[in-house]
C-alpha cells in the first residue's frame, strides 16, 4: 500500500494572499454575467448589480457564507491499496471537433461516419468498458448534435453510453429523457456534463448561464470550470492566472449557492501559459502545471472544496512519443493531489483533435501507471527466501525455469501491447520502430471497426430514443435536419 501526505506548493499564508485578491476582484471589479435571471438571483442575495453593463459586484458576506456552507474537510493524505488490474480499462469520452487521420496526418472536422466508426471501435475493443462521445459531428446543427450522437451510439453498442459536452440548454431535458430510457432510471442525468466554464477574465456568457441554471434545477453537482491563459486573459506571472482562476471558481460556487444551497460543489481548472515565441497557449507547460496545482491547493486547503486539475489537456499535435512525453509529464502533479492517471485520452492539440491511435497509446500508459500505483505484496511467498537460497547453493544463475516464476510472473509483471522491449535489432529496424508501432495500432483500430457486429439491442428503447430525438429536433430547429 502507498500512503503519505500530499506535497504542498506554498504555505497557507501565501495561498491566503491569492484568496484575498480573488475576493477583491469579485467585490470591486465584479463579474460580467449576460443573463438577466441569474443577475436577479444574485441581486436578491445581496450583490450589487449594474444592469446596464450586466456586471455583478459580489457581497463579501455572501461569498463567505457560500464558502462556509459548501466547504468541508478535505483529506490531505493519500492511501492507495496494493493491487492492480492487468485488464485495466480506459475511459472513452471527450468532445473533440477534429478527427486526426493516420498515417496521412489529415486533420478535418468530424463527420457522421467518424462518430459511428469511433463508436464501433469502442464497442469492439476490450480496452473500453463504455462508449462515450469522443467526437462532435460537424455536419449537424450543434443545438441537437448531442442528442443525435447519443442516438447513434445507442444503436451500435450494448455497453454503457457516456455523455458529452452540452452548450445549449434546450438539449438538457431531452438528454434526461434519453438517460431514463437507456438506464431505466428516473431523472437520469448521466448524459449531462456537470461543468460550466467561465470565459476569462470573469465573464459568463448567456448560453452558458442558461445551461448552468438548467443543470442546477435538476440537482446536478455544481462544478464551475476555469481556463485562464497567462499573458492573454490574465497577467503573465504565475500568480495572476491563479488569482483569476480562484475568483471564477468562487463566483461559480456562489451562483450555485443562490440557486440551491444544498447542491454539492466541485470545480475544474485547466490553465495555460502563452508562448511568446510561437504565439500559442500551452496547456501542458511547467507553468500551467504550477498554476493548476496552486489553484487546487487554494480551494482544497483554504475553502475545503475539491477541485480537479485538467493536467492531461496537452498541446501535442501528432500521435507518438512527443505526445507520450506531454501526457506523462502531467502525472508529475500526482504527489500534489492531481490525477494519478493519464487523462484526456486520445486528445491532441489542446482538445481540438482526436486520434484513436493516440487513445490506444494512452491506454498503454495508463496500464503502466495502474501497475506502478498498485505497488506489491511483501510476504514469505513473494520474498521467496528459500528459493533464493536453493538457487544460490546449487550454483545456478537464473530463476526462469522455476515453478515460482511460472506461478507469479503474470500477477507481478505488466506486459505492454505496443511498446517495444526487445533488444537492438539493427539500424534499419530501430529507425522505423516508432512508425511501425503506430502502423500496428492503426491496423488494430481498422480491424476492430471492420469486424464490428451489431449486438442484440432492445429495439423498443431505440424507437423511444428516436422519438425523443425527433420531437426535440422539431422543437429546437423547427424541422427534421438530421438522419435518425
Amino acid at each position: 500500500m502507498i500512503t503519505g501526505k500530499f506535497w504542498n506548493i506554498h504555505d497557507d499564508d501565501t495561498l491566503r494572499q491569492i484568496a484575498v485578491a480573488a475576493v477583491r476582484l469579485l467585490t470591486e471589479t465584479g463579474c460580467r454575467i449576460e443573463h438577466e435571471e441569474l443577475l436577479n438571483l444574485l441581486s436578491s442575495a445581496g450583490c450589487r448589480v449594474d444592469t446596464g453593463t450586466m456586471r455583478c459586484y459580489f457581497s463579501e458576506e455572501l461569498i463567505q457564507e457560500a464558502l462556509t456552507h459548501l466547504g468541508g474537510p478535505c483529506d490531505e493524505s493519500v492511501e492507495i491499496p496494493t493491487g492492480w488490474n492487468p485488464q485495466h480499462q480506459l475511459y472513452h469520452l471527450g468532445n473533440y471537433p477534429h478527427m486526426l487521420e493516420w498515417p496521412s496526418g489529415q486533420r478535418r472536422l468530424a463527420t457522421r461516419q467518424d462518430v459511428i466508426d469511433m463508436a464501433k471501435l469502442a464497442h469492439r475493443l476490450p480496452e473500453f468498458d463504455y462508449v462515450g462521445q469522443v467526437l462532435v459531428c460537424s455536419e449537424l446543427d450543434q443545438r441537437i448534435e448531442p442528442l443525435w450522437n447519443v442516438l447513434q451510439r445507442a444503436q451500435i453498442t450494448d455497453k454503457t453510453i457516456g455523455g458529452g459536452d452540452c452548450s445549449y440548454a434546450g438539449c438538457i431535458g431531452p438528454l434526461v429523457s434519453m438517460g431514463e430510457v437507456l438506464n431505466d432510471n428516473p431523472n437520469d442525468t448521466s448524459l449531462i456534463p456537470e461543468c460550466d466554464f467561465f470565459t476569462s477574465p470573469l465573464a459568463f456568457d448567456p448560453q452558458q448561464a442558461e445551461c448552468f441554471l438548467a443543470k442546477r434545477r435538476l440537482g446536478i453537482r455544481n462544478v464551475p470550470g476555469t481556463m485562464p491563459v497567462s499573458g492573454i486573459s490574465t497577467p503573465v506571472t504565475i500568480a495572476g492566472p491563479v488569482t483569476v482562476a480562484v475568483a471564477e471558481l468562487i463566483a461559480g460556487w456562489v451562483f450555485g449557492y443562490v440557486v440551491d444551497p444544498d447542491i454539492p460543489a466541485g470545480g475544474l481548472v485547466g490553465t495555460a501559459s502563452f508562448d511568446m515565441r510561437t504565439m500559442t497557449a500551452c496547456f501542458s507547460s511547467p507553468e500551467a502545471m504550477l498554476q493548476d496545482i496552486t489553484t487546487v491547493h487554494v480551494c482544497r486547503r483554504l475553502f475545503g472544496i475539491s477541485v480537479g486539475a485538467c493536467t492531461g489537456y496537452v498541446d501535442c499535435k501528432r500521435p507518438g512519443l512527443e505526445a507520450v512525453f506531454h501526457k506523462m509529464f502531467s502525472v508529475m502533479g500526482a504527489p500534489f493531489g492531481t490525477s494519478r492517471t493519464v487523462v484526456s485520452c486520445g486528445l491532441l492539440a489542446a482538445g481540438q483533435d482526436y486520434s484513436p491511435i493516440q487513445h490506444l497509446l494512452d491506454a498503454e500508459l495508463n496500464e503502466a501507471l495502474e501497475r506502478f500505483w498498485g505497488s506489491f505484496e511483501v510476504n514469505e511467498e513473494t520474498i521467496a527466501i528459500e528459493l533464493i537460497e536453493q538457487i544460490a547453493k546449487d550454483g545456478r544463475t537464473d530463476f526462469l525455469n522455476t515453478k515460482h516464476t511460472l506461478e507469479h510472473f503474470k500477477a507481478e509483471q505488466w506486459y505492454p501491447r505496443w511498446l517495444d522491449r526487445s533488444l537492438w535489432q539493427g539500424q534499419a529496424v530501430e529507425v522505423e520502430a516508432e512508425q511501425k508501432m503506430l502502423e500496428r495500432i492503426s491496423q488494430y483500430c481498422t480491424d476492430a471497426i471492420a469486424d464490428y457486429e451489431r449486438p442484440d439491442i432492445d429495439e423498443a428503447k431505440i424507437e423511444e430514443l428516436r422519438r425523443i430525438f425527433i420531437a426535440a429536433e422539431r422543437q429546437i430547429v423547427g424541422k427534421n435536419v438530421a438522419p435518425v
